[in-house]
């Protein structure tokens, strides 16, 4: 008897440790988060809008992975207290302040996501898992980002802005410095200008947290075509860099008015711009981010299809207005969203007509805008019906003919009246 219960005495002991060491890991590690996120708050900035609104994603994503009260209260303590580490001693003004504020709100979305899936586990906390692993996807983008574009700016200190602004003159105006008028003549447009602009982020993981409930594991195709895009970007940025006319031209920008008569004598070279200002084109990563938003909706309820195509025209303004843009950048961004749209679709096969052509059209049409931008200015100064004649033709069928693209995955064609049931599209038909 003193044998059979001697050993099992033993092993209820070695339990009972085991059980308190893991607490103690457990809790020590949580703490361990705790610092490296006032650690974070402390040295990123988060008046910098892509990282206060990257990070700010984490916070969309909690809420629509779970609303437990309970949890929902200590978020909330969590939010206030990071919300006065971050901004305490760094207030600028109301547009910085909400990205401050978002960035406080989801460093406490990634610390209490992180402490919930390390004591419980991931397989009692499915909801927290989906919504953590996108969250630290999002926020590593963010940093990675900024290196990348830095590394760009390194690498081509002279960039092809005169020619991106060549090609707008040819068009008979030069819609960035009009816009940017416009701009300077409306001043209370600025705040929202900056939030529509700034705020592209924000609007990839609200499209991640649309979807999020209709699938049990992390949705890696969504995340997958914004960074694919974003991958693919960066790469041309460095085949056809350019700045903006807001760098490029300096305090000339928005008040030079060039003659449509004087491009004739215009002579294109590369420009010097100093390393600090990003080359972030061409293409527009903002537009066609955008883009990839909207068409990524579909069965999504009427308001947010509303909000997205919203987030596409305000991009537009926005991009040209603030001088981040030429028109020409813009032009490029259809014809590469149709390419990536088309490339990442996952509902039919990469062989499937319906998918390979648009994806090779795409491509096509992007690298010819990219040889119309460098050799074709002499081409685009006959008259202006023809560069408007062919932004007409390549715009046209990029937008229709990714709107009829197959969906880019099966719970995006799904019944939204029935959300959690995914349902394949006809093999038959395109997806709609």
């Amino acid at each position: 008897m003193i044998a059979w219960i001697f050993p099992r005495a033993m092993s209820s002991a070695n339990s009972i440790r085991e059980a308190r060491l893991s607490l103690v890991f457990r809790a020590s590690m949580c703490a361990l988060l705790a610092v490296l996120a006032l650690t974070a708050g402390t040295h990123l900035d988060f008046r910098q809008p892509f990282i206060g609104y990257g990070i700010g994603g984490a916070f969309l994503l909690y809420l629509a992975a779970e609303r437990i009260p309970k949890r929902l209260t200590i978020l909330a303590a969590l939010c206030a207290l990071l919300t006065a580490w971050v901004v305490w001693g760094r207030y600028q003004d109301l547009a910085t302040l909400l990205v401050q504020v978002l960035g406080a709100f989801g460093l406490a979305s990634l610390l209490l996501l992180s402490c919930v899936i390390l004591c419980h586990g991931r397989e009692r906390e499915p909801a927290a898992y989906r919504a953590l692993l996108p969250a630290v996807v999002l926020a590593f983008f963010v940093l990675a980002a900024q290196y990348s574009l830095n590394m760009a700016s390194l690498l081509h200190r002279q960039t092809f802005d005169l020619y991106a602004f060549a090609f707008d003159g040819s068009l008979g105006l030069e819609p960035s410095f009009a816009l940017g008028r416009f701009l300077n003549s409306h001043p209370y447009l600025f705040p929202f200008m900056r939030v529509s602009y700034e705020g592209i982020l924000l609007a990839m993981a609200a499209l991640y947290a649309g979807f999020m409930r209709r699938r049990d594991k992390p949705i890696w195709e969504i995340i997958e075509v914004l960074f694919a895009s974003a991958m693919v970007g960066y790469a041309f940025f460095s085949i056809f860099p350019v700045c903006g006319p807001r760098y490029a031209f300096g305090r000339d920008f928005p008040d030079l008015v060039v003659p449509y008569a004087a491009f004739h004598q215009l002579s294109l070279s590369k420009v010097p711009v100093s390393w600090l200002f990003p080359r972030n084109g061409v293409p527009s990563l903002h537009l066609t981010w955008a883009l990839l938003i909207w068409l990524n909706t579909r069965s999504l309820p009427r308001w947010a299809r509303t909000a997205a195509l919203a987030l596409v025209l305000a991009t537009v303004f926005d991009t040209l207005a603030s001088g981040e843009h030429y028109l020409f950048d813009l032009v490029v961004a259809l014809p590469f969203t149709l390419w990536m749209q088309a490339w990442m679709a996952h509902t039919v096969s990469i062989r499937d007509r319906r998918r390979w052509l648009p994806a090779l059209c795409g491509f096509a049409l992007f690298l010819a805008w990219l040889l119309i931008g460098r050799f074709g200015f002499p081409l685009m100064m006959i008259g202006r019906a023809v560069p408007w004649l062919l932004i007409t033709v390549s715009s046209t069928v990029s937008i229709v003919w990714a709107m009829t693209l197959p969906a880019l995955i099966p719970e995006m064609v799904s019944n939204p009246g029935n959300a959690g049931v995914a349902q394949l599209p006809d093999s038959r038909q395109p997806a709609y």
